[in-house]
């Protein structure tokens, strides 16, 4: 009976050396894995970039003297900064923890990325060495989802300062809780409302938004190049949320000349007066209206000619024969050379 009990206890005591060995080695040995713990927008956006953190598991280890960690920038997948590997310099190991490393990326996705599940592969092994000839990799799917639409835009009328803008949803999707804006910008100024809700606008469909505009014309002394293409161009801001529920905004670029807005003349003069300006740039002969003004000169005389020819021949034709007659006259009138030397012989 004595040696029974103690072959048990003997028993007891190797299973838990060799538990203790094992749980040992175990423990010791290195092994990191690695997991995302959050992505933020999900789905991510072609064009946009998308955050991600990834978590590195078994970094706690005694055994592992720091780590690194890695994306294998591949399409669509880019990072702006090509700082790809992170390094855990030292270990963090600490008696009954459950320590983790959190590693923060900001990826890029390319703008063609194809709808759908992407393979984001990465890259991670122990020691903190540039040393990449052993590691382990891990493949993640990233959704990516085009939820975006575009628009189109153009002045559909203008009738003094007021201004009426077309806009199409020219997407593939719908544009939800659409409002449509004039941004404060230098040379365009809104009277009242700069904005205006639409609501839902489907892809395909478009609405028309008017908007009180003035025109603001920073004129300098001196200057007489034409204002250029940019400061013509009135800015439209559409806010519109998407169909994954990211706020989401599209400027567009109308041009709108002078003419089309009620012009708000700021000048500046140096000199206290605007006179020398105006010269320079000012030439009646550049004035559309002084040759509407000839031309319908011409056209009036051509028709009081018509109408009156005859009496008008008649009148230029008695001022003819009035001038020749009186010409005539004055011929006869005057005394020929012969008749003055006679009479000046006889007076000797």
């Amino acid at each position: 009976m004595k040696k029974q009990i103690l072959l048990l206890f003997t028993l007891i005591f190797l299973t838990s050396i060799i538990h203790t060995a094992m749980a040992s080695d175990i423990y010791d040995y290195c092994i990191l894995d690695a997991s995302i713990v959050s992505q933020d927008p999900s789905p991510a956006a072609p064009g946009e970039y998308v955050n991600i953190i990834f978590q590195l598991t078994g970094v706690d280890s005694s055994e592992c003297d720091g780590a690194k960690f890695g994306i294998i920038p591949e399409y669509p997948f880019s990072l702006d900064d090509n700082e790809s590997t992170r390094i855990l310099e030292s270990n963090i190991y600490a008696p009954n923890s459950k320590e983790v490393w959190t590693i923060p990326y900001k990826i890029r996705v390319d703008k063609d990325a194809i709808n759908g599940e992407n393979d984001l592969k990465v890259r991670y092994n122990e020691g903190n060495s540039d040393d990449w000839n052993t590691y382990s990799t891990k493949t993640f799917n990233i959704t990516i989802q085009d939820s975006r639409t575009s628009f189109d835009a153009v002045i559909q009328e203008t009738s003094g300062s007021e201004v009426s803008i077309a806009i199409a949803n020219t997407g593939r999707y719908t544009a939800n809780s659409m409002i449509v804006r004039i941004p404060e910008q230098d040379n365009f100024k809104v009277s009242g409302t700069n904005g205006q809700m639409v609501g839902n606008l489907d892809s395909g469909d478009y609405t028309i938004v008017g908007f009180t505009v003035t025109q603001n014309i920073q004129r300098t002394l001196g200057t007489t190049s034409p204002p250029s293409t940019n400061q013509k161009n009135l800015k439209v801001q559409i806010d519109y949320t998407d169909g994954i529920g990211e706020r989401r905004t599209s400027v567009i670029e109308l041009p709108l000349e002078g003419n089309s807005a009620s012009a708000n003349s700021t000048a500046s003069f140096p000199n206290g007066n605007g006179f020398g300006a105006r010269r320079q740039n000012t030439s009646i002969f550049s004035l559309w209206y002084f040759w509407v003004i000839i031309v319908v000169l011409l056209l009036v005389g051509f028709g009081f000619y018509n109408k009156y020819k005859t009496r008008i021949k008649n009148y230029f034709a008695k001022l003819k024969d009035k001038f020749k007659k009186k010409s005539n006259e004055e011929k006869h009138s005057e005394t020929p050379d012969w008749v003055k030397k006679e009479k000046a012989k006889g007076k000797k």
